[in-house]
């Protein structure tokens, strides 16, 4: 564990960083939870319409 806590690298679109600490501080990507959560989101829905894109062609 490190000796000081990692805090989410992410700005808001107001350039404000989030201040919750990262998952894995030793990670190359440091992002909360939140953070986390979202990103995995947004890649399963890219997922999604590569997959129905596929379908239609």
């Amino acid at each position: 564990m490190p000796d000081r806590i990692v805090t989410c690298r992410v700005l808001s679109g107001r350039g404000v960083q989030c201040t919750a600490e990262a998952v894995d501080p030793n990670a190359e990507l440091k992002i909360c939870v939140r953070h986390l959560g979202e990103a995995i989101r947004l890649v399963e829905d890219a997922r999604e319409r590569g997959r129905q894109s596929r379908k239609t062609a």
